[in-house]
């Protein structure tokens, strides 16, 4: 298994104040990332299908951002700007767009507010999506969620995580999933064992968590052998 990100290269699933539900702003983030001496991050906030659905409104037009008008003036950090999708259906639709701009860095998660189809299907879901959209899906988020642990067995886990491996779609160990017992070890540890390539990301909402999380990641995969 290849770790994509270390320690000091960067931090990949972030959420922003500015545009979703995090609690700090674009620039304090960056800010931040450049105090951990990272190399580049990506902020990666929620789709509109998810904004919607929880009302959030973003503080911005998205088309400031893509249209590189915003600038990091703090640091060298280079920052990406993303979107975490989601996985609608068993079809394998997904929303990827905030307000109708579609960011090249996706990330593909499933949450179940917005999980709309067949749950006893979620994993068709899944390998519809990575057969429609292959390497378009830059890596899957917190695969081994809670939240959908009654409808993924360890085989369908593994079915899932070899898909992507075909279509060279790196996995993701979410550390603040891990850290506030949102993750389902009974899945995390087969996801691990037969990945290709992992981000080690913190899905950070909060400073607090984009300055330790990955510590405790980091720590999960070396006392599990995986490092």
């Amino acid at each position: 298994m290849k770790i994509i990100n270390d320690k000091i290269l960067g931090d990949y699933h972030l959420h922003s104040s500015t545009i979703s539900d995090g609690t700090n702003s674009i620039d304090e983030i960056v800010i931040q990332a450049g105090k951990l001496n990272y190399q580049e991050i990506a902020i990666t906030d929620h789709n509109q299908e998810y904004l919607d659905s929880y009302n959030f409104s973003a503080k911005t037009h998205y088309s400031i951002i893509s249209s590189g008008r915003w600038k990091n003036i703090h640091n060298d950090v280079h920052v990406i700007f993303g979107v975490e999708a989601d996985l609608l259906n068993e079809n394998g639709d997904i929303c990827s767009h905030i307000q109708n701009i579609f960011p090249e860095f996706i990330i593909l998660s499933a949450h179940q507010k917005m999980y709309a189809g067949n749950v006893m299907l979620i994993k068709n879901g899944y390998l519809n999506a990575i057969n429609r959209y292959g390497s378009k899906i830059k890596l899957l988020g917190h695969l081994c969620s809670k939240q959908f642990s009654d409808h993924l067995n360890t085989e369908d886990i593994i079915e899932i995580v070899l898909a992507a491996n075909k279509a060279g779609i790196p996995l993701e160990l979410n550390c603040a999933n891990l850290v506030n017992q949102k993750t389902c070890e009974k899945n995390l540890k087969p996801m691990l064992s037969c990945c290709d390539s992992l981000y080690v990301n913190s899905d950070s909402h909060t400073l607090f968590e984009l300055i330790n999380v990955r510590n405790e990641g980091f720590n999960y995969l070396k006392s599990n052998d995986y490092i």
